[in-house]
Protein backbone atom coordinates (compact mmCIF):
# COMPACT_ATOMS: atom_id res chain seq x y z
CA UNK A 1 0.00 0.00 0.00
CA UNK A 2 1.03 3.81 -0.68
CA UNK A 3 1.71 6.76 1.87
CA UNK A 4 0.85 10.15 1.24
CA UNK A 5 4.18 11.81 0.16
CA UNK A 6 3.20 15.02 2.79
CA UNK A 7 1.75 13.51 5.89
CA UNK A 8 2.73 9.92 5.58
CA UNK A 9 -0.99 8.54 5.54
CA UNK A 10 -1.94 5.35 4.10
CA UNK A 11 -4.07 5.83 0.61
CA UNK A 12 -6.70 3.53 -0.66
CA UNK A 13 -8.65 5.07 -3.76
CA UNK A 14 -12.15 3.62 -2.56
CA UNK A 15 -15.70 3.38 -4.93
CA UNK A 16 -16.47 6.46 -6.40
CA UNK A 17 -14.02 9.18 -4.59
CA UNK A 18 -15.50 7.60 -1.41
CA UNK A 19 -11.24 6.67 -0.96
CA UNK A 20 -8.77 9.77 1.01
CA UNK A 21 -6.68 10.18 -2.63
CA UNK A 22 -7.73 10.22 -6.20
CA UNK A 23 -5.03 8.75 -8.85
CA UNK A 24 -5.47 11.41 -10.85
CA UNK A 25 -3.62 13.18 -8.48
CA UNK A 26 -0.22 10.94 -8.30
CA UNK A 27 1.97 13.36 -11.14
CA UNK A 28 2.77 11.14 -14.37
CA UNK A 29 6.40 12.71 -14.37
CA UNK A 30 6.95 11.56 -10.38
CA UNK A 31 5.63 9.23 -8.07
CA UNK A 32 4.33 11.50 -5.89
CA UNK A 33 0.69 10.46 -3.89
CA UNK A 34 -0.86 12.94 -1.56
CA UNK A 35 -3.92 12.18 0.02
CA UNK A 36 -6.87 14.99 -0.49
CA UNK A 37 -6.59 17.18 2.66
CA UNK A 38 -2.62 17.52 1.40
CA UNK A 39 -3.88 18.07 -2.53
CA UNK A 40 -6.40 20.62 -0.92
CA UNK A 41 -4.05 22.29 1.03
CA UNK A 42 -0.97 22.30 -1.35
CA UNK A 43 -2.18 22.38 -4.79
CA UNK A 44 -5.76 23.83 -5.04
CA UNK A 45 -5.33 27.70 -5.71
CA UNK A 46 -7.54 30.46 -4.60
CA UNK A 47 -7.80 33.97 -5.62
CA UNK A 48 -7.12 35.17 -2.12
CA UNK A 49 -7.93 38.86 -3.31
CA UNK A 50 -11.69 38.16 -3.58
CA UNK A 51 -13.96 38.67 -0.54
CA UNK A 52 -16.80 36.60 0.26
CA UNK A 53 -19.50 36.53 3.08
CA UNK A 54 -21.36 33.01 3.32
CA UNK A 55 -20.26 31.64 0.41
CA UNK A 56 -21.11 34.80 -1.86
CA UNK A 57 -19.05 36.79 -3.74
CA UNK A 58 -18.74 41.04 -2.77
CA UNK A 59 -17.38 43.07 -5.20
CA UNK A 60 -14.23 45.74 -4.36
CA UNK A 61 -16.77 48.23 -4.82
CA UNK A 62 -18.77 47.52 -1.68
CA UNK A 63 -17.91 50.00 1.30
CA UNK A 64 -16.77 46.40 3.34
CA UNK A 65 -14.95 44.58 1.36
CA UNK A 66 -11.84 43.36 3.02
CA UNK A 67 -9.90 39.92 0.78
CA UNK A 68 -11.21 36.98 2.15
CA UNK A 69 -13.93 34.62 3.57
CA UNK A 70 -16.54 35.08 6.01
CA UNK A 71 -19.66 34.39 8.07
CA UNK A 72 -20.96 37.69 8.25
CA UNK A 73 -19.77 40.97 7.66
CA UNK A 74 -19.06 41.46 11.33
CA UNK A 75 -16.62 39.03 11.38
CA UNK A 76 -14.97 41.13 8.20
CA UNK A 77 -14.55 44.18 10.53
CA UNK A 78 -13.80 42.39 13.56
CA UNK A 79 -10.44 41.19 11.47
CA UNK A 80 -9.63 44.55 9.64
CA UNK A 81 -8.63 47.79 10.37
CA UNK A 82 -12.20 50.03 9.43
CA UNK A 83 -14.89 50.16 11.92
CA UNK A 84 -18.53 49.87 10.85
CA UNK A 85 -19.35 53.27 12.54
CA UNK A 86 -17.12 55.29 10.19
CA UNK A 87 -19.51 53.88 7.34
CA UNK A 88 -22.79 55.94 6.12
CA UNK A 89 -23.97 54.57 3.62
CA UNK A 90 -26.50 51.43 4.16
CA UNK A 91 -29.90 50.45 4.50
CA UNK A 92 -33.17 51.55 6.46
CA UNK A 93 -35.15 48.49 6.73
CA UNK A 94 -38.46 47.00 8.29
CA UNK A 95 -38.73 43.56 9.62
CA UNK A 96 -41.57 41.73 11.00
CA UNK A 97 -42.04 38.09 12.54
CA UNK A 98 -45.25 36.21 12.63
CA UNK A 99 -44.90 35.15 16.81
CA UNK A 100 -45.94 39.37 16.84
CA UNK A 101 -48.32 39.83 13.84
CA UNK A 102 -48.37 43.74 14.58
CA UNK A 103 -45.25 44.50 15.36
CA UNK A 104 -42.58 45.85 13.37
CA UNK A 105 -39.06 46.49 13.30
CA UNK A 106 -37.49 49.52 11.86
CA UNK A 107 -33.56 49.81 11.81
CA UNK A 108 -30.71 50.01 9.56
CA UNK A 109 -28.00 47.99 8.67
CA UNK A 110 -24.80 48.20 6.24
CA UNK A 111 -26.34 44.77 4.92
CA UNK A 112 -30.34 44.39 5.51
CA UNK A 113 -29.74 40.56 4.85
CA UNK A 114 -26.83 39.77 6.51
CA UNK A 115 -28.93 41.76 9.79
CA UNK A 116 -31.79 40.04 9.17
CA UNK A 117 -29.94 36.80 9.35
CA UNK A 118 -28.43 37.71 12.66
CA UNK A 119 -32.10 37.90 14.14
CA UNK A 120 -32.31 34.46 12.30
CA UNK A 121 -30.53 32.74 14.88
CA UNK A 122 -32.34 33.72 17.82
CA UNK A 123 -35.49 31.98 16.54
CA UNK A 124 -36.03 28.58 16.03
CA UNK A 125 -38.66 28.58 13.32
CA UNK A 126 -35.90 31.08 11.63
CA UNK A 127 -39.27 33.39 10.66
CA UNK A 128 -38.41 36.87 10.74
CA UNK A 129 -38.86 38.76 7.15
CA UNK A 130 -37.32 41.26 5.54
CA UNK A 131 -40.57 43.51 4.46
CA UNK A 132 -38.99 46.42 3.11
CA UNK A 133 -35.65 47.69 2.51
CA UNK A 134 -34.13 51.76 1.08
CA UNK A 135 -30.87 52.39 0.70
CA UNK A 136 -29.60 55.51 1.64
CA UNK A 137 -26.33 57.63 1.83
CA UNK A 138 -26.47 58.46 5.72
CA UNK A 139 -28.45 55.34 7.14
CA UNK A 140 -28.00 56.35 10.98
CA UNK A 141 -30.12 60.07 10.06
CA UNK A 142 -32.63 57.96 7.83
CA UNK A 143 -33.43 55.82 10.46
CA UNK A 144 -33.69 58.49 13.01
CA UNK A 145 -36.16 60.36 10.92
CA UNK A 146 -37.49 57.27 10.21
CA UNK A 147 -37.94 56.37 14.03
CA UNK A 148 -39.76 59.61 14.75
CA UNK A 149 -42.49 59.33 12.23
CA UNK A 150 -43.03 55.77 13.36
CA UNK A 151 -43.85 56.75 16.95
CA UNK A 152 -45.66 59.24 15.85
CA UNK A 153 -48.16 56.96 14.20
CA UNK A 154 -47.77 53.87 16.09
CA UNK A 155 -50.13 52.32 18.71
CA UNK A 156 -47.42 51.49 21.39
CA UNK A 157 -43.48 51.01 20.78
CA UNK A 158 -40.42 49.13 22.36
CA UNK A 159 -37.25 50.65 21.42
CA UNK A 160 -37.12 49.94 17.42
CA UNK A 161 -39.64 48.08 17.70
CA UNK A 162 -43.50 49.47 16.33
CA UNK A 163 -46.62 48.46 16.75
CA UNK A 164 -48.49 49.79 13.44
CA UNK A 165 -48.96 48.18 10.28
CA UNK A 166 -46.67 47.29 7.81
CA UNK A 167 -48.08 48.97 5.20
CA UNK A 168 -47.92 52.14 7.21
CA UNK A 169 -43.95 50.92 8.10
CA UNK A 170 -43.18 50.87 3.97
CA UNK A 171 -44.84 54.47 3.36
CA UNK A 172 -42.53 55.97 6.21
CA UNK A 173 -39.42 54.28 5.07
CA UNK A 174 -40.56 55.27 1.29
CA UNK A 175 -41.27 59.04 2.97
CA UNK A 176 -37.34 59.62 4.50
CA UNK A 177 -36.20 62.96 2.97
CA UNK A 178 -34.73 62.44 -0.33
CA UNK A 179 -31.70 63.92 0.61
CA UNK A 180 -30.56 60.89 2.45
CA UNK A 181 -31.39 57.95 -0.10
CA UNK A 182 -29.28 56.99 -2.48
CA UNK A 183 -29.33 58.07 -6.12
CA UNK A 184 -32.15 60.38 -5.36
Amino acid sequence: MDNCNYCNVELFAGYKGEGNWNPTYANAKTPWKVCKPCYNKSFTKRNTSRMFVDGKYIPKSHPLYKAGRYKTFDDAAFQSTYKLDSIKEGYVYAITNPAWPEWVKIGMAIDANDRCNGYQTSSPFRDYKIEHVVVTNNRRAAEAEAHKAATKMAKETRGEWFKLDIELAKTILNNITIELKKGA
